[in-house]
């Protein structure tokens, strides 16, 4: 006699991620974004050009000196930080749901700042790669192959990251539920840091808010794409509490506020 099918009361329709882990996960990844560019990127490399990191914020760096590298370096710190995650999630063969989640979300928002930024920087010749441009003289072949490098960064970001996000779609609004808290915790993280930036309010809506949602929106569109991708029940575990990523996200968002907000200067030991 063959037996109906029975629903798994413990199956991947009742279960739940834990909301507050979720939301430290996405503070932690997109804080290390924001360090790599201004601190890792911009900032190291003021330094490594001799000159002294007059401020470094969460939206600004001021270096006694001015260069092509130093800007670029910001950009391009994203970059590296971006594919070493993405890395991470192609070759690594057992790996916890916090940690594939931390990850999809390292790589999703350096990556989009990369590519994002990218591309309008050249379209609208501002911020860290006009400089470049202007060492081109604006030539439109410059122009359109930069812009070109920032689409297929993106495009090649998004399909790689749906894969992976794939594993959080089912139940349906799982993973639309994940990104978007995630995507709203970095907005709020980034305007309560540029709050007291010494460069007043316009901090927040002319810097924090394109830095934070605007350069990663894409990650809005991801979950619609990774529903098209249909996963095994297997695949889906639930995300439960994890202490240790809330209090590195208590840890490195009071951080943030507390030394990125109004800015930090360091100067050159010798």
């Amino acid at each position: 006699m063959i037996e109906p099918l029975r629903s798994d009361p413990t199956g991947p329709s009742t279960r739940q991620d834990n909301l507050p882990t979720v939301v430290a996960i996405a503070l932690v990844a997109y804080v290390t974004a924001d360090i790599a560019h201004h601190g890792l990127g911009h900032g190291l490399m003021c330094w490594l050009q001799g000159g002294q990191i007059q401020l470094l914020s969460s939206v600004f760096v001021r270096c006694s000196r001015t260069s092509m590298a130093i800007d670029l370096a910001g950009p391009c710190a994203n970059l590296v930080v971006g594919l070493i995650a993405a890395l991470v999630l192609r070759v690594a063969r057992r790996m916890s749901v916090a940690t594939e989640l931390f990850c999809i979300l390292l790589a999703g928002f350096n990556l989009m700042w990369f590519s994002i930024h990218l591309v309008f920087s050249v379209l609208t010749d501002t911020d860290d790669w006009a400089w470049l441009l202007r060492e081109f003289n604006g030539a439109p072949a410059a122009r359109y192959f930069l812009t070109a490098v920032g689409v297929l960064v993106y495009m090649r970001t998004t399909r790689d990251l749906r894969t992976h996000l794939a594993r959080f779609a089912r139940p349906p609004g799982r993973a639309w539920l994940i990104v978007i808290s995630a995507w709203l915790s970095a907005g709020a993280v980034a305007c309560a840091t540029a709050v007291f930036d010494p460069h007043g309010p316009g901090a927040v809506w002319h810097k924090a808010v394109p830095q934070s949602l605007l350069l990663s929106v894409g990650l809005v569109f991801l979950p619609a794409r990774a529903q098209q991708i249909v996963p095994t029940p297997a695949s889906c575990p639930a995300l439960g509490i994890s202490w240790g990523w809330i209090t590195a996200a208590v840890v490195l968002s009071v951080s943030s506020v507390v030394f990125l907000g109004p800015g930090i200067g360091l100067e050159r030991p010798w």
